[in-house]
C-alpha cells in the first residue's frame, strides 16, 4: 500500500500525482491523449474512488469513465484533499479493480471563507518543433494550451453548514503531423494536389470544462450530511498519423455524478449511507459529412496508406454509455474484545445500470 497527502500543485495533471508512486503509470501520448495504468498492466485494470464511489467505465476502454481517447482530467486537481495509489491488497469496498485503484478524498469548507486560483498558458513560441515541422518549408502549426481555475469554499451556518466549490478549465490547440506511413512516403508526389496539402503539421482542439461542488451539514455531534454533484464536459478534435483533418472526428464527452452521504457515529460503531446517480456519455462522430478518401500504394502483399481524406467513416459515428443509480450501506464496527481488540466492517451495495452502445451511423 503506497500512500501520499499533497495539497494539489497547478501545473501538474491529477493524474500524474499517481505516476509519483511506484508501480503506477501516467502517459500522455503523442496526441495529447491521457492514461493511468498500474504497471505492466492495460488501463482497463484501474479504478477512482471519490469519495468512495468508483469511477469505473463499463462501456469504453481507460478504466476510468470519459478517459478512454481523452486529453483531459478525470476530476478538479483543486477539489482534492489527500489521495492513496492501492497496487495490491483490495479491501471489499474496492471493486472492479484487478491492477490499482486511486482513492481520493475531497475537501469540504470550513468556518473561514478560502479561496484559490491558478492560470497556465504555453504556445508554439514556447516550444520546439516538432520533426514535422522541422521539414523543408514547414513552420510551426499555430497551438496553445491554457489551464485556469479556482476554488472556494466557507461556512453557510457557522459550526453547522458549509459549502466548496471549485471550476477548472483546460483549452489545448494541440500540434500533430499527418504524415504517410513509412513504406508509403515515396508515392507523397503522385497525390492530387489537394490531399497533398493536408499533409504536414497541424493542431488538434480539445477543450474541458471540470465542476465539483460539496454541501455538507452537521445534524447533531454524530450525525453528517453531504450533498455532492461532479461534472466534466468535454469537446475533442482527433486526427493524426495518416489521418487528415477532414477524416477526422469529434468527440462529446461528458460525465455527471450526483452523491449524497449520512454517516452516523456510535459509540462502538460508524454507519455510512450512500446513494449515488451517475450519467457519463462518449459519443464521437465525423468532423465533416460526405464521401472519405483513403490513398494508399503497393507494399509487397499489403498496401501502404499514404494519406485518408475527406469524410470520416459512419464507423467513426458511436454512442457509448452508462446511466443509473446505486445505494450501499456501509458498518463498521469498533473495539470488538475477543483475544484481544478487533474491527469488523461489512455492507451491502446495489447499482442499477442502463448500459448504451451504438457502433455506427445510419448511412
Amino acid at each position: 500500500l503506497q500512500q501520499i497527502q499533497t495539497t494539489p500543485q497547478v501545473s501538474r495533471n491529477f493524474l500524474e500525482f499517481a505516476d509519483a508512486v511506484p508501480g503506477m503509470i501516467f502517459e500522455r501520448q503523442a496526441n495529447g491523449n491521457t492514461t493511468l495504468r498500474g504497471g505492466a498492466q492495460n488501463a482497463n485494470g484501474t479504478n477512482v474512488y471519490i469519495d468512495g464511489v468508483g469511477q469505473k467505465s463499463y462501456v469504453k476502454g481507460g478504466g476510468i469513465a470519459g478517459q478512454s481517447g481523452s486529453a483531459g482530467n478525470p476530476f478538479p486537481q483543486l477539489a482534492i484533499g489527500e489521495y492513496k495509489v492501492i497496487t495490491s491488497n483490495y479491501k471489499a469496498e474496492y471493486g472492479q479493480i484487478s491492477s490499482a485503484a486511486v482513492t481520493a478524498a475531497t475537501k469540504s469548507g470550513t468556518n473561514e471563507f478560502k479561496g484559490e486560483a491558478f492560470y497556465r498558458y504555453t504556445d508554439e513560441d514556447m516550444r520546439a518543433m516538432t520533426p514535422g515541422e522541422r521539414q523543408p518549408g514547414r513552420e510551426k502549426a499555430v497551438s496553445a494550451e491554457k489551464e485556469y481555475g479556482f476554488a472556494l469554499g466557507g461556512p453557510i451556518i457557522q459550526d453547522r453548514a458549509h459549502f466548496f466549490l471549485t471550476y477548472e478549465a483546460k483549452r489545448f490547440d494541440l500540434p500533430v503531423t499527418i504524415t504517410p506511413s513509412g513504406a508509403a512516403t515515396g508515392a507523397v508526389g503522385s497525390l492530387p494536389a489537394a490531399a497533398a496539402a493536408e499533409l504536414g503539421p497541424d493542431a488538434q482542439s480539445f477543450e474541458q470544462d471540470l465542476i465539483f461542488a460539496k454541501i455538507d451539514v452537521e445534524l447533531t455531534d454524530r450525525d453528517r450530511i453531504e450533498f455532492s454533484v461532479q461534472d466534466r464536459d468535454e469537446a475533442q478534435e482527433s486526427f493524426t498519423g495518416t489521418v487528415a483533418r477532414s477524416h477526422g472526428k469529434f468527440t462529446d464527452n461528458t460525465d455527471r455524478r450526483y452523491a449524497l452521504r449520512w454517516n452516523h457515529s456510535g459509540d462502538s460503531f460508524y454507519n455510512e449511507l450512500l446513494v449515488t446517480h451517475e450519467d457519463s456519455f462518449n459519443n464521437p462522430v465525423p468532423l465533416f459529412f460526405g464521401n472519405g478518401i483513403n490513398y494508399t500504394t503497393p507494399d509487397g502483399t499489403q498496401d501502404a496508406t499514404i494519406v485518408q481524406t475527406g469524410a470520416a467513416s459512419p464507423l467513426d459515428s458511436q454512442v457509448k454509455g452508462q446511466k443509473g443509480w446505486a445505494i450501499e450501506n456501509n458498518l463498521t464496527l469498533d473495539a470488538l474484545q475477543w483475544h484481544g481488540d478487533h474491527t469488523v466492517k461489512m455492507g451491502v451495495k446495489y447499482k442499477e445500470i442502463d448500459l448504451y452502445a451504438s457502433d455506427a451511423a445510419e448511412v
